[in-house]
């Protein structure tokens, strides 16, 4: 079964850091794989590719039940609400595994993500991983260095895109390029949805070279081409009706950010439209953080409010500026702009 809001439900599976790291060696260890191929599986059995002591395994499978994923006694069997989970299991690992990437860095330098941003970047280990720097030459050692993130960031956008593309209207553009477009998913639903529409991706070469391979098994692929380069020096190809900028921005300080507002607007055709649809500050309203959320709190100083994109555009004499509020697993915000 395929859940209508397969976010939120992985998510529920990730409330708590210690079920949710025994939800991730569940998986590592076979036990997943094993309860998913049938109704149920031994105890004994699980035992075995567990590998615990008894009391260890004995916590270990109290955890799994607390969190909803089996049930049983020396029968163990998967929750139903889990195995519609699975059904999205893409997502559920790749959020699993980059919580418990970057949950060490929250908690050792708590205090300086709240107030020295450049300590937590120079000692962070998930700055580690996004490492640009290793994106502008194609060797096997960058390919597989950037797979890693790319591959995440490209699961990330197979869920959140919908949620963004239901809300436009793109029946007069036939030119998409999407700056800092990454595998090319966002491109790849865009032209699934458009039949007549041609997308281009910018971003750097490794990351170019791996999005070629995200899509070449795509029916869309003739349609996408990917134009290496690094947006901080070069222009941006013209000839675009339509420009995106998905989950980019609030990776750059804001005059950089500024700066590629900027190239886009320069680069796209008059008439055409500019769209930027980005995370918004965390607002907790009351509500407790649930684990989960830690794999957006390491961003926590560089998400914006629509505002500042609003501003941006604005001066830059875009027309019909629309902030839409897009409610995700946390807000997103929609900014649409028409160029005269």
């Amino acid at each position: 079964m395929t859940h209508p809001d397969p976010l939120r439900h992985v998510d529920r599976f990730l409330e708590t850091e210690i079920e949710a790291r025994a939800l991730a060696l569940a998986f590592s260890h076979g036990l997943i794989d094993r309860l998913a191929g049938q109704q149920s599986a031994d105890r004994s059995e699980l035992a075995g590719l567990a590998g615990m002591p008894e009391t260890a395994f004995v916590f270990f499978l109290q955890l799994l039940a607390g969190n909803g994923v089996i049930r049983g006694g020396d029968a163990v069997r998967l929750t139903a609400d889990f195995r519609d989970a699975l059904a999205h299991r893409d997502l559920l690992e790749a959020k699993l595994w980059f919580a418990n990437l970057v949950a060490p860095d929250v908690h050792g330098l708590f205090a300086e993500l709240l107030s020295d941003i450049p300590e937590f970047m120079a000692r962070a280990a998930v700055f580690e991983l996004f490492r640009y720097d290793r994106c502008l030459e194609v060797t096997p050692e960058n390919l597989d260095a950037a797979a890693q993130w790319v591959g995440y960031t490209t699961t990330l956008s197979r869920y959140e895109a919908p949620a963004c593309l239901d809300r436009l209207d793109l029946a007069q553009s036939s030119r998409v390029l999407d700056v800092g477009g990454n595998s090319g998913e966002f491109a790849r639903q865009i032209c699934e949805r458009n039949a007549t529409i041609e997308a281009t991706v910018f971003d750097l070469p490794v990351v170019c070279a791996l999005g070629r391979r995200h899509v070449a098994a795509s029916p869309q692929a003739a349609r996408i081409a990917f134009c290496e380069g690094d947006l901080r020096r070069d222009r941006l190809p013209a000839g675009h009706d339509f420009i995106s900028f998905k989950s980019v921005l609030h990776d750059w300080p804001k005059d950089e950010a500024a700066a590629f507002i900027g190239k886009a607007a320069e680069a796209l055709e008059p008439g055409g439209k500019m769209v930027i649809f980005e995370r918004m500050p965390i607002e907790l309203k009351g509500a407790r953080l649930p684990y989960s959320m830690v794999a957006n709190l390491v961003f926590l100083p560089f998400f914006r409010s629509p505002d500042f994109y609003v501003g941006e555009l604005d001066r830059r004499g875009f027309a019909d500026i629309a902030v839409q509020s897009v409610g995700i697993e946390m807000p997103f915000a929609l900014i649409t702009a028409r160029k005269p």
